[in-house]
Formats: structure tokens, sequence, C-alpha cells
């Protein structure tokens, strides 16, 4: 017996934001991002890939509703993979990080892509500080005080240590545009 096709995937866009969402209060010091940006690693998770066998995932059993893909939304795919270790320092070291832990580590992280296209992050092991992520998309809101915070930071002398990471401000500045 023929197998059917199944249906195509419809992919929809956030209707609300969450307002359980917020940057630290205060700006970690440079001693804790420095700390936290030697730690943190990335696991790809099914929920925030279109085609998750791609990815040679498990694909995803949950709701399929109001998710963001890293692979349909940012076109992040498997080659930008290698990006990701880079990503995810700029996120910690601009302070890009949650007052919510899970142990020692933030509960939520955010960082910026040269693309322009704002990552958030979310602990999926606080004893590895293994996070994964998926992009904000332009309607959302939050992405404004993302980059109120990249700005303070990347762009004060002293906060950021720039010649680590050269793209930063390009990548703040691609987002501001990105997110009008």
């Amino acid at each position: 017996m023929p197998r059917k096709k199944p249906a195509r995937r419809i992919v929809t866009q956030r209707s609300r934001n969450n307002a359980n969402r917020r940057l630290s209060a205060t700006l970690p010091t440079a001693e804790s991002r420095a700390g936290l940006s030697a730690r943190v690693t990335y696991g790809a998770y099914s929920k925030h890939k279109f085609n998750p066998t791609a990815y040679k995932l498990t694909p995803y059993a949950g709701p399929d509703v109001e998710r963001t893909y890293c692979d349909a939304h940012a076109d992040f795919g498997k080659d930008d993979f290698t990006r990701i270790p880079d990503l995810l320092k700029r996120g910690v070291m601009l302070g890009l990080w949650s007052d919510q832990t899970d142990g020692d580590v933030p509960s939520l992280l955010w960082t910026i892509d040269e693309s322009g296209w704002i990552f958030e992050l979310r602990i999926t092991n606080s004893g590895l500080a293994q996070y994964h992520g998926y992009p904000i998309l332009p309607g959302d809101a939050y992405a404004r005080h993302v980059l109120v915070r990249a700005r303070e930071v990347a762009f004060v002398d002293g906060e950021f240590p720039v010649d680590q990471d050269p793209n930063a401000q390009a990548a703040i500045a691609a987002a501001e545009i990105f997110y009008r």
C-alpha cells in the first residue's frame, strides 16, 4: 500500500510576546561575563528546526503553536553551526542574559548575528551550561531591549573587548535596521 504524503507544515508568526523575558537589571561584571563565555555551549533542538531530520534530529512531537525556526525564518542552516560558539560568546560578553537562573547559569541568553537577526537561547542543560536557540521575529518588541543593552556595552570603552569580536558593532547596527 503506498504511503500518503504528510500535510505541508504551516509556519505561523508568534502572536504575543513573552512578558517573563527580562534582561538582568544590572550589567554583569566583566569577570562574570568572561567566566560564563568560557562555559556556554549549544545543543540543537528539533522544536526550532523546520526540517529537523536534515540536522539528524527526531521531529518535535509537541504542539506546533508559535514556534520560530532557525532554518525557515532566519535562514540559519547547518553551514552556520560553526559560528555558534562565537555568537554565544558575543551575547554573553555583551551582558545579554536574564536575572532568572537555573543553577549557576542564566535561564535565558540573547545574541545578535551579523545578518541582523537576534536569537534567544534557553537553557537545555544547566550542568553543562548548554542552550538551544531560536530567532526573535521582527515584530517582537523585546528586540529593542536587547539592542539597548548591546549598544550600551559595545560602544562604551572598556566594557566590551572589541578586539576579540570585531563584528559585534556591525551586527548591532544590522539588527537596529532589521528590527525597526
